[in-house]
Order: C-alpha cells, then structure tokens, then sequence
C-alpha cells in the first residue's frame, strides 16, 4: 500500500449518523433503503479507484 492512508469506516456508525442528518432535516428512508444506496456509492467509487478493498 506505500504511503497510502487507510481509514476504516464503522458502516452501523455511518447508517446511524445518515438516519440522525435525515431525522434533523424531517426526512425519513427505511434502513434498507440507506444501505443499497451506500452499496451503490461503495460500488461507484471504487469503479473510479477512489476506494480499495482492504484485506488485513
């Protein structure tokens, strides 16, 4: 990986503070809802290299 920085992302931490931005602006989606969405950013960004897998 070189020099690269690598963050890892708590997905239950992201769904909860996506639900909480959502709940302050009056706005509500199904949990399932929010999670194809993210699977499909996921998808997109790594299509583009801007995310990697990482494997330990």
């Amino acid at each position: 990986m070189g020099d690269q920085e690598i963050q890892i992302i708590d997905f239950e931490e992201m769904l909860r503070f996506i639900e909480s931005r959502l709940a302050s602006a009056g706005l509500y989606a199904k949990r399932d809802a929010i999670i194809a969405i993210l699977q499909a950013e996921e998808a997109f960004l790594m299509e583009k290299g801007v995310l990697q897998e990482y494997n330990e």
